[in-house]
């Protein structure tokens, strides 16, 4: 299934931001794709669309923009120069906190990503639709999220923001049991708090990672710097330069990190027992 757009010819161009994976749809979703078609050409939209400001490359964007779907397409990764897709999407969700039109348009971007990544929590989840209540979260997602600290990898720390609020908070809460005692426990000494292996704490969170999308080269990376002690070995092992190890080291990590959502700071999360 993918979005339909108020031209067909132009819809073509950016069928990578567009393209639906292949899920059963919903009420909400048709809707969605009813205001996108109705929004994505029109002229008014487009004239509001002309008042935002940025950067230079960012204004460049608004000024050639002919439909909404020209916006989305230059949030993509391998729009523009590089780094540049999330220079956007940033200053999107910048717009968003005052405009709700911007907050459209990040929605609509990181949409086909919230539909896919929903896909693990149907029959896991008993407070309706995965998908509805990920969508819906996506807008409080979009408004909390910290642009000053977080300027690389958007659309994925904000899919990653959505899960989080939508259905991984509520499932690790349902993780957590309380167990009803007496006052006078409140006497007695403490247990020793408890130490996590770092190794099984590692080995955990790529779990995590791996079935949060995170890819499998990013993973490999990280499982071969374990096994080679530091970057300077890992260098050698592969034949790159350590400061080459390094870089794809911080990609890997931040992978990690954005997959994960930002309260995964701890690994020794209870969570990691569960990955």
């Amino acid at each position: 299934m993918t979005f339909t757009t108020g031209s067909t010819q132009h819809s073509a161009s950016t069928s990578s931001t567009v393209n639906r994976p292949a899920l059963r749809s919903t009420p909400l979703l048709h809707q969605l794709d009813r205001e996108w078609a109705r929004l994505n050409g029109r002229s008014g939209t487009l004239n509001r669309v002309g008042t935002w400001s940025g950067d230079d490359h960012f204004n460049s964007v608004i000024s050639l923009a002919t439909h909404l779907d020209d916006v989305i397409a230059a949030t993509q990764p391998d729009a523009g120069p590089t780094g540049s897709g999330d220079e956007v999407l940033a200053r999107l969700i910048e717009l968003a906190a005052h405009d709700e039109l911007a907050g459209r348009v990040v929605l609509q971007r990181i949409l086909p990503g919230l539909i896919s990544r929903s896909r693990r929590w149907h029959r896991r989840l008993d407070t309706g639709d995965p998908t509805d209540v990920i969508v819906g979260a996506a807008w409080m997602a979009i408004r909390g999220f910290d642009t000053s600290a977080r300027r690389r990898f958007v659309a994925p720390a904000l899919i990653a923001d959505s899960l989080w609020i939508g259905v991984r908070r509520e499932t690790r809460r349902k993780n957590e049991t309380e167990v009803p005692t007496t006052t006078e426990v409140l006497g007695t000494i403490a247990a020793e708090e408890r130490i996590v292996d770092p190794l099984t704490a590692l080995a955990g969170t790529m779990r995590a990672a791996a079935r949060a999308g995170v890819p499998d080269a990013d993973l490999e990376l990280i499982r071969g710097l374990v096994r080679a002690g530091t970057p300077t070995r890992a260098a050698l092992d592969c034949n790159v330069t350590v400061r080459t190890i390094r870089n794809r080291r911080d990609v890997a990590t931040a992978q990690v990190r954005s997959a994960l959502g930002p309260d995964w700071a701890d690994w020794s999360d209870p969570l990691v027992g569960a990955a």
